[in-house]
């Protein structure tokens, strides 16, 4: 979705209401999603199969553009919520089509959120992340990047059962605050499993597994994208360690 999102063509309070009241919509990206997982479970059908969109305030940021949208959070924070409660109401129809197509669970990614206080991240992120899951019917995975220790519990409320945690938060710390029925899932860095040697990919692997060692709500996984061209034998280095 936001790679056809050029930033900054909404920019008045005026041009928001004009665009609501239009309540146009392409739902081409939609069917080319369902599409998209249909052709996953027929490749794979016996494995896990999910669909997801980033977060509602990640989308309106990317249409302000970044640098305005904390300016409307200052000057006009009922705009954002407005322009956030707009988008978010399609990302429920989307979670609602993926499940109706089969989908095994539903992810989130919210990157910017992590610029707000925790409880700002609630108010124009996090409630509306939690009717999105609702209306998902399936397990929820949320990614936030950055440091996301003072958002946990809010992260928590969006009814994800996964939280992916980056790699520049502790995540020793982080299980620590959640109930066992929420799944933690990271943290390995990219830059480490890009650039790192096998032995440095090693050590920070057996690291995370020390710290999360006995927790049965851990998944090992990266603390945020892959990086292009990393290196698969560092990739295998993470496999074998964690069978």
């Amino acid at each position: 979705m936001l790679t056809v999102v050029k930033p900054g063509q909404l920019k008045t309070k005026e041009e928001l209401d004009e665009l609501i009241d239009r309540r146009q919509f392409d739902y081409g990206c939609f069917e080319q999603e369902i599409s998209y997982l249909r052709q996953m479970k027929e490749e794979n059908p016996d494995g896990m199969n999910g669909g997801g969109c980033f977060g509602p305030l990640t989308v309106v940021s990317g249409i302000l553009g970044a640098e305005n949208m904390l300016r409307f959070l200052v000057k006009d924070p009922e705009m954002v919520e407005r322009f956030v409660s707009y988008v978010a109401d399609y990302m429920v129809e989307l979670a609602k089509k993926e499940t109706e197509a089969g989908e095994d669970f539903f992810w989130i990614a919210e990157p910017l959120a992590s610029l707000l206080s925790p409880k700002n991240f609630w108010k124009f992120s996090g409630q509306y992340l939690k009717k999105i899951f609702d209306a998902s019917q399936v397990p929820g995975f949320l990614h936030v990047c950055g440091k996301t220790i003072k958002h946990t519990e809010y992260m928590v409320r969006t009814g994800a059962e996964v939280l992916s945690i980056d790699y520049c938060t502790d995540i020793g710390e982080c299980i620590r605050m959640v109930d066992e029925r929420v799944v933690i899932m990271g943290n390995v860095s990219p830059n480490t499993l890009r650039l790192g040697t096998k032995q440095e990919v090693e050590e920070e692997v057996k690291g995370i597994l020390a710290v999360c060692e006995g927790f049965p709500n851990f998944i090992l996984s990266t603390g945020c994208s892959i990086m292009g061209e990393t290196p698969d034998e560092n990739m295998q280095v993470m496999f074998d360690l964690c069978r």
